[in-house]
This record gives C-alpha cells, sequence and structure tokens, in this order.
C-alpha cells in the first residue's frame, strides 16, 4: 500500500483552522505567551532576589561573608583555612573604645583591628570611597566621617591628628592619633579601625569571644540548618565561644521552595486555561472532527493536527514571552539595583547577565505544560467517529424535575447550569482559586516584608532617647539629662500619646553562697579568660569592685515584658518590690535554675544600704540593660528604684505617637534635642529613620510582586471570560427561546449574573480553604524574617471587589454583544 504524503495538507488545516478561530487563537497565544514570560521573569527575579539577599547582608553587615564565630584559636583557624568549602576568611579584633574627646564627653566610637583578608577583600564591597590607605603604626587610625562626627570633629582630613581618650582592657589612656585613611559605605561606620601593633599592646587575645571575629565565606550558597550545624560540630567550639550563620544562607532553602511554588502555580493556571480552551473547542466541534474521518482523516492525524496547531501557538508565545522576559531581566534588574543604593562597580554584569539555563527551562516547563493540557482534548477529538458526529447533540444528564417557587425559577435555573458541566465548572473554579491564592500569597508577602511591618522598636515605640553618660564607668561622669522638665515637655507634645521612662542606679550584689556564687561561675565560665577561683576572694570581701544595673520600669512596661516572658510573674509583688525579673545576658542558665532564688544588692555608693528581691523572672531583652557588669542586671519597679536609691538616672524615654510614623511630631522632638544645652550627649533610634533606610532599599521589588501578581490574574480572567463567553454561545438557542417564552432581559441578565456569583462564590470557597492553606505554607517557607503570617485586610476587600465585578460583568456583556446578532426568530431559526 503506497503511503499518501498527506503532511502537508494536515500542516495547512491547522493554520487554516488557527485563522479561522482567531479569538480562540488570540487567547491561547496570550496565554502561552504570559505563562513563558512569568516563568522566565519568576527564574530570573528568584535568581536576582538571592543576589539582593547577598547585598542585603553585605550592607548591615558591613562585609561579604556567611558566616562568623565569635573567638577563634590557631587550630580553629587552620581547619577553616584547610576547608575546600571554605573560599575565604578574615579575622577582626574589637580591642577598645573612644572614652571622649575635647568636643565630645561620650563619643559612641569602637576601636577595631582587620587583617587583610577582612579589610581588603571581604569589605571591598561596602566600600564606595576610600581615601590614604589602612593604618600601620600605633598611633593611626581609619575613620569613617560619622565616627568623626560622633567625636566631634568631622572636618578632619587624612593626614589631620586627633587627641582622644581611649579605653582597653589595660585601662583608660590618652594619646594624639594621625589619621591615615578616611573610607565611607555600608555597615558599622561609627568605628576607628586601628592597627595590628595597637591591637597587639591593648591586651585583647582573638582566642577571646569579647574580641575575635573570625569571618568565613562559603562556596554554596545555599546551605540546610542540618549542614550548618554539622560544621558547627565540627569546630569543637569552646563554651565562650559562638558561630552564626547569616540568615540569608540558611533560608536560601525556603526562599528556593517558595519560588518553585509560583512556578507550579503558574504552570497549573496556564495548563487550566489551555486545557479549558481546547476541551471547549472540541466539545463545541464534535460533527467537524468526525467529519473529517470519514473523508480519510485517521485519528493519528486529527491527534497530529491538534498538536501542529498548538505547536505553532506554543512556539510563538513561547519565543514572544522569553523576549519580553529579557526584556524585563536587562531593564527592570538594573533599575531595582540601582535603587537600592549599590555602587555599580560591585554589582557588575553578574546582576543582569543572560541565563541560558533560565531559557531551556522555560521552554522545557512550557512545552510540558502545552503537551498535557491539548492531549486529553486531541485524544477527545480522535476518539469521535462518523457516526457519532452525524447525530450528535449536545446533551447533558437528565436532571430530575421538581417543583420550585416563582421567586425561584431564576436562581434554579443558574444552579442548574452552574452544575450541568461539573468538569468545565471545577476547571474555572480551580483557575481562578489558583490565581486569587497566589494574589493572596504575594501581598502577604509583600505586607510582611514592608518597612513599616519589618520595623518594630521595643513596644512599638516611634523613638527612644538614651542618656549616653549613664553608662560611663566614672559615676562622677554620668548625669541626668533626661531631667523631669525635658520629659515634661516632651509629654506636652500634642503629637505624643505615651512616654515611658527606664531608671538607673549602680548596685554591687554581695556574695553569698547560693544564687550569687552560681551566677558568678557561670559568668566566668561563659565571658572571662581568667578563672572564677582567681576573682572569686576580691568578690567575696570586695564586692564594690563588682558593679551591676538596677534598672526600674513603670507599669506599662512591665505588662510588655511580662507578657515577653516564658514563665510571668506576679504583677503585684514586682510593683511592691517583692519580686524582680533577671537579665540572663547570654549565661547558660534555664529559667528554672534561677526563678525561685533571693537576690541581694546594695547601692554602690552605700554598701550597707540593702535590698532583697526573689528571682520570678527571667529575660533575655537587652532594651532594659546599663552598665553590664559581673552579678545580674535586676529589672524591678521605677518606684522601688526611686525609693531605694538616692539619686536615680533616668536611662532612657520610649515615645509613642498618636499617629504611628508622624513625621512632624518626630521633627518637633529633634528639634527639642538639638536645643538642649546637652544635645552632645543624646543618641535616639527612630522607627520612621529606620523605615526610611528599608524602603529605600526594598526599591522597586514590590512592583515587580504586584506585576506578577497581575499577570496571574489576567490568565485566571482570560479562562473565566473564554468559559462564559463560550457558554453563551453555545446556549443562545436555549437563552433565546426562554426570551420567546416571555422571560424578560432583565430576568435573563439576572440568571447570567447569579451564575457569575456562582462561580465567583466557589473560587472563593476553594480560595479561603485549600487556596488559604497552601498560602500559609508558600509563606512560611519564605519568612525567614520570622514575621506572624497575616493577610492584609484592604488588598484582599479590594480583591474580593473586583473578582465579583468581573466573574457578574463578563456574562452580562458577553450576552449584550451577542444578542445584537439578530432578532430571537433569527438566532433561534440561526442554529442548526
Amino acid at each position: 500500500m503506497l503511503k499518501n504524503p498527506n503532511q502537508k495538507v494536515i500542516k495547512r488545516m491547522a493554520r487554516n483552522a488557527l485563522k479561522e478561530n482567531r479569538r480562540k487563537t488570540i487567547t491561547l497565544f496570550l496565554a502561552v505567551l504570559l505563562s513563558s514570560f512569568l516563568v522566565f521573569t519568576i527564574f530570573t527575579v528568584g535568581d536576582s532576589y538571592f543576589r539582593f539577599q547577598k547585598i542585603q547582608n553585605i550592607r548591615m553587615s558591613g562585609a561579604e561573608f556567611d558566616a562568623i564565630m565569635y573567638g577563634v584559636t590557631d587550630e580553629q583557624k587552620q581547619m577553616c583555612e584547610n576547608n575546600p568549602d571554605i573560599v575565604l576568611t578574615g579575622t577582626a579584633g574589637v580591642c577598645g573604645w573612644v572614652e571622649k574627646t575635647d568636643q565630645d564627653s561620650t563619643p559612641n566610637v569602637g576601636l577595631i583591628w582587620a587583617d587583610d583578608g577582612y579589610w581588603t577583600q571581604m569589605m571591598e564591597p561596602v566600600r564606595e570611597k576610600l581615601e590614604g590607605s589602612y593604618p600601620t603604626a600605633l598611633d593611626e587610625i581609619m575613620v569613617t566621617k560619622s565616627a568623626l562626627k560622633e567625636c566631634g570633629y568631622e572636618d578632619l582630613e587624612v593626614g589631620d591628628t586627633l587627641d582622644m581618650s581611649y579605653g582597653t582592657q589595660k585601662g583608660i589612656f590618652t594619646g594624639t592619633f594621625r589619621i591615615s585613611g578616611i573610607w565611607d559605605g555600608y555597615g558599622p561606620k561609627k568605628q576607628f579601625f586601628v592597627s595590628k601593633e595597637f591591637y597587639d599592646q591593648s591586651g585583647c587575645k582573638l582566642s577571646e569571644a569579647s574580641s575575635g571575629r573570625y569571618f568565613m565565606d562559603f562556596k554554596q550558597k545555599i546551605m540546610t540548618k542540618t549542614q550548618q550545624n554539622a560544621f558547627i560540630e565540627s569546630m569543637n567550639l569552646g563554651k565562650q565561644q559562638n558561630l552564626f550563620f547569616m540568615g540569608d544562607l540558611g533560608a536560601s532553602v525556603q526562599i528556593l521552595a517558595g519560588i518553585i511554588g509560583l512556578i507550579v502555580v503558574t504552570c497549573l493556571c496556564a495548563y487550566l486555561l489551555i486545557y479549558n480552551i481546547m476541551y471547549l473547542s472540541v466539545a463545541g466541534k464534535v460533527r467537524y472532527y468526525g467529519l473529517l474521518q470519514t473523508v480519510g482523516m485517521t485519528e493519528k492525524q486529527v491527534k497530529k493536527m491538534m498538536r501542529d496547531q498548538m505547536f505553532l501557538i506554543g512556539s510563538a508565545g513561547t519565543v514572544i514571552g522569553c523576549l519580553s522576559g529579557g526584556l524585563v531581566s536587562f531593564f527592570l534588574i538594573p533599575v531595582v539595583v540601582k535603587s537600592l543604593g549599590i555602587k555599580s562597580g560591585y554589582v557588575g554584569a553578574e546582576m543582569i547577565r543572560f541565563h541560558p539555563a533560565v531559557l531551556l527551562v522555560t521552554i522545557l516547563l512550557v512545552g510540558v505544560t502545552l503537551l498535557l493540557a491539548c492531549q486529553k482534548p486531541a485524544k477527545m477529538a480522535a476518539d469521535i467517529s462518523p457516526i457519532e458526529a452525524l447525530g450528535y447533540r449536545p446533551t447533558h444528564k437528565i436532571v430530575k424535575a421538581r417543583k420550585v417557587g416563582k421567586r425561584k425559577v431564576i436562581a434554579g435555573l443558574s444552579l442548574r447550569q452552574f452544575t450541568k458541566d461539573k468538569k468545565r465548572t471545577a476547571v474555572v473554579l480551580l483557575s481562578l482559586a489558583a490565581s486569587l491564592s497566589v494574589y493572596l500569597c504575594i501581598v502577604t508577602m509583600l505586607d510582611s516584608q514592608a518597612a513599616r511591618t519589618i520595623v518594630s522598636n521595643y513596644m512599638d515605640t516611634d523613638m527612644v532617647i538614651t542618656n549616653d553618660t549613664a553608662c560611663k564607668e566614672k559615676s562622677e561622669d554620668r548625669r541626668d539629662i533626661l531631667d523631669d522638665s525635658f520629659v515634661k515637655s516632651i509629654k506636652e507634645n500634642t503629637g505624643v500619646s505615651e512616654v515611658h521612662s527606664v531608671e538607673f542606679a549602680e548596685i554591687t550584689v554581695p556574695w553569698e553562697p547560693d544564687f550569687a556564687e552560681m551566677w558568678m561561675k557561670e559568668f566566668y565560665a561563659k565571658w572571662m579568660s581568667v578563672p572564677y577561683s582567681q576573682d572569686r576572694d576580691e568578690y567575696q570581701n570586695h564586692p564594690e569592685n563588682f558593679g551591676s544595673s538596677l534598672i526600674g520600669i513603670d507599669e506599662q512596661e512591665f505588662d510588655y515584658l511580662n507578657n515577653s516572658l516564658e514563665h510571668p510573674i506576679n504583677k503585684e509583688n514586682f510593683l511592691c518590690g517583692k519580686a524582680c525579673i533577671v537579665y540572663r545576658n547570654g549565661l547558660d542558665f534555664a529559667d528554672a535554675d534561677i526563678i525561685g532564688k533571693n537576690v541581694t544588692c546594695a547601692l554602690y555608693e552605700d554598701q550597707q544600704t540593702t535590698k532583697t528581691f526573689v528571682i520570678e523572672g527571667v529575660t533575655d531583652e537587652n532594651y532594659y540593660t546599663a552598665l553590664l557588669g559581673y552579678p545580674p542586671t535586676i529589672i524591678t519597679s521605677d518606684q522601688v528604684v526611686n525609693t531605694f536609691a538616692n539619686n536615680p538616672i533616668r536611662l532612657k524615654t520610649g515615645i509613642k505617637y498618636h499617629k504611628e510614623y508622624d513625621r512632624d511630631t518626630e521633627q518637633e522632638i529633634l528639634s527639642l534635642l538639638e536645643e538642649n544645652d546637652n544635645a552632645k550627649d543624646f543618641s535616639w533610634e527612630s522607627k520612621i529613620e529606620d523605615a526610611d533606610e528599608i524602603e529605600k532599599a526594598q526599591g522597586y521589588m514590590p512592583q515587580v510582586g504586584i506585576g506578577i501578581v497581575l499577570i496571574l490574574a489576567f490568565i485566571g480572567i482570560m479562562n473565566y471570560m473564554n468559559t462564559f463567553v463560550v457558554n453563551v454561545q453555545s446556549r443562545m438557542t436555549e437563552l433565546s427561546v426562554m426570551e420567546s417564552i416571555g422571560m424578560t432581559p432583565k430576568q435573563l441578565l439576572g440568571m447570567l449574573v447569579r451564575e457569575g456569583i456562582l462561580y465567583v462564590g466557589g473560587a472563593w470557597l476553594v480560595t479561603l480553604t485549600v487556596g488559604l492553606g497552601g498560602t500559609y505554607l508558600l509563606y512560611e517557607s519564605m519568612n525567614y524574617r520570622g514575621i506572624t503570617f497575616s493577610v492584609p485586610i484592604l488588598p484582599f476587600l479590594f480583591t474580593v471587589g473586583i473578582s465579583v465585578l468581573v466573574c457578574t460583568m463578563i456574562p452580562v456583556l458577553t450576552w449584550v454583544i451577542l444578542e445584537k446578532n439578530g432578532t430571537v426568530v433569527e438566532r433561534i431559526k440561526g442554529v442548526e
């Protein structure tokens, strides 16, 4: 038998079918285009997201590294240098602080030494400006303008000298230092870098957790918690040592899982749309496909004709979609990068490079989606026999007749139409629900990453003002500059709603064989380089040499702190001075080891004045700390502190505004600070300033997320629109007959509107059950900041309104347009 060379004929028929059904072709083309564009963009943005997270880590940390170890021995350094998974290491040593200068008695500036690996390589990406060179002589320093401003000498340049008093482990000294260089960029800037010679003479050691900082940069950029824990175990850390991995390294696995989830949902939406269009097309042209077989076309050829159609649409849609994704990669991402404020020299071409793997994966995913979506409709078309096609009439399952009231006729017809073709209804509901679920997920993620969500001062205060003199080592240098008159002027501001102050008094904790002995043993084991036995006698006989802090808080702050405790305490006992809360200070004590014990404190200036508390609570919140001495920091009521201590000092004041993020009120508070005689001795934390910094860092990332949401929503709407247009077209005879027997246009439109409400109601039912559960899992997989899950109300209500409007108006508009094709009689006669 001779082979019939009809391949060209089949291809021509496939092309002609696409031309004749332009609406279906355009819809399919847009579905493929948007799907390929979205998959390509999500992969590209996902890859960039990893990079953005790395950049944010670099900016906040002040250097490029994946892990930091507090305290490092020579053996541990050797292990890391020989580890093939670690590509770079760096070392820094904290060795002192600036005590005072001629211009400022409370500069908040540290002294630190950095080796070549840390300064030259790890810090290089965050430096935008560098003049001069790193210090090599004992009396040289590398500075920033911020650190100089803290010292009151912001006008100094490279080569100038700076007189200052500074502190190290060996005591307080004075000296003149020459500025060997000035740098600027990101990360901690209120510090002076010193030479290796200065560090060696400071008495500090890199093996001490209080001084040594060892930084590691790993080869792999995705590291699970299991791998991190295994590495930590291999380092054989001492009791004082700690090793921390950067949050983005561990979160990489979670973020990757979230991106994969978005890709899956995107492909699902595209699959549902393409499948629905093909299914409706085949179901509406049963006679056409059956008659093709009467003229000699085989089942295989029918399938090939449909595959050729999808190949043409898929090829064109994928090519244009990937090109669109490429434009986004090369033009949108650089805008995002610039908005982050990162210097172009560091970002370079790596942030916008072309990824062949992304293109290949996109083509593969879209191709598989098309293949799966058209497989069953093609098989259905091929299985239609000529006999079936000749006698085919659209039928549905017989519905048992039932009586309904006059007012329920329209509602009953709508419900019957909604449930008539359950498969088609399910596909549309699933597509809409998938789009709505992804919308909820992304707006929830965007809301959780918003600057105002991330930023939260303690007690959610808008500003915290701190008295920098309160933590001076010598009591005569401390001044109560946050006095009653100043705090009163803050309270009198009309924009201020609440003011909460923290009182501080220096105390000692006399030795006793129970709690004090247990605490000091653990403190020395955790934080000190000498054994407790060496200083035990001194502590027993001269506790005044071991100062600590008594902190007083008001009733509202107690309520807030008490709610955060694992074991809340009795409020009445706290306020009257019977009970206290102890700051754990990083010691390896469980709550049960401390709670229930008695602690006695004595005034530092009067050892005979003592007070004993029962420890009922333990906190790790460092907001309530002043002088971190060897004995514990004790937190009690402010009334108790004011009664017990002779001259307590107000340590800090937290301020809440009537209107959150009120810039006018904040400016008035800042004016009060600047006009104060002790302006240089105040420091503050502002929620507004922190939010501004985060918004600057985020750039256009929220807009990128919203763009993805809109594309997915468009796919879902297209699916619904296509379904209902075909639905109304196929029911023209039925609807026209209803109109001819007395159904008014108002009743007919009401029936279609009810059908739309059933669709949108069903979609939201799926979204708020299965979709919301999936949203929660996807959210938690990417929630590396640990922010509580909550769906933003306004975007949710907006989407409900838009979805109801779309799902009710599309049926109405479809009927209004189609009914103009002729009179009722013409519409009835026009259908075979």
